[in-house]
Formats: C-alpha cells, sequence, structure tokens
C-alpha cells in the first residue's frame, strides 16, 4: 500500500501530542528519572516510529514485569516501549551496556525526581 503524502509529519504530531500527556503524569508515578530516546529524541521519525523511554525507577518487580506497570498507567494511543532500571542497575550499566550507553548519550531527559 502507497504512502500517504505527509504521514510521517502526521505521526511526528501524534506522537508529540501523546508524549506531552505522558510527561503530565511522571510526576504522580513515583519515578526517579525517565529518559526519551529513539526516533523522538533524534527527531528522525519514520511510519513506524514509537515513543521510547528509559525509566529509572525502584521496584521489587522482575525485569520483564516492570513495563506492565506503564503499558497501564499511560494509556497511550500510540505505541510506548518502555526499560525500566532499578537506580542501581542503571547507575551500574549505564556506562557498560552498549544499548543503554548511547541512549544516555543521544536521548533526552524528559523527568528527573
Amino acid at each position: 500500500m502507497p504512502m500517504r503524502v505527509g504521514f510521517i509529519q502526521f505521526r511526528k504530531q501524534m506522537l508529540e501530542r501523546e508524549l506531552t500527556g505522558i510527561k503530565e503524569l511522571l510526576p504522580s508515578l513515583g519515578l526517579e528519572k525517565v529518559i526519551l530516546t529513539g526516533d523522538m529524541a533524534t527527531g528522525k521519525y519514520q511510519p513506524d516510529s514509537r515513543i521510547e523511554l528509559i525509566v529509572v525507577q525502584k521496584t521489587q518487580a522482575a525485569f520483564g514485569r516492570r513495563a506492565d506497570f506503564f503499558f497501564y498507567h499511560l494509556d497511550s494511543a500510540v505505541a510506548v516501549d518502555s526499560q525500566v532500571y532499578t537506580p542501581e542497575e542503571f547507575e551500574c550499566l549505564k556506562d557498560t551496556l552498549p544499548a543503554l550507553r548511547q541512549a544516555c548519550e543521544k536521548g533526552m531527559v524528559i523527568f528527573s525526581a
């Protein structure tokens, strides 16, 4: 199926609108830090761009279950991918885990407690 002219601009506006709503919720969720990564951080939008977040939160949940909290609370009309780290994990891994290091270098902090 051919893509409509202007779809990427439409997608960008949609993502930015959803991110604004998410930012308003962040202070009430008990987080320490949230970093926006991916296409939104670089400004290189694609038709399948999504909101990608690195979240630092005190939690006892298993790593694979931590994003469930955000899926439930954010109620977004677009895809939101979140990777959640405890403060200790984040400090330990931010310089050694390549994907996390890149996210910290190229991402934008959108919330910090």
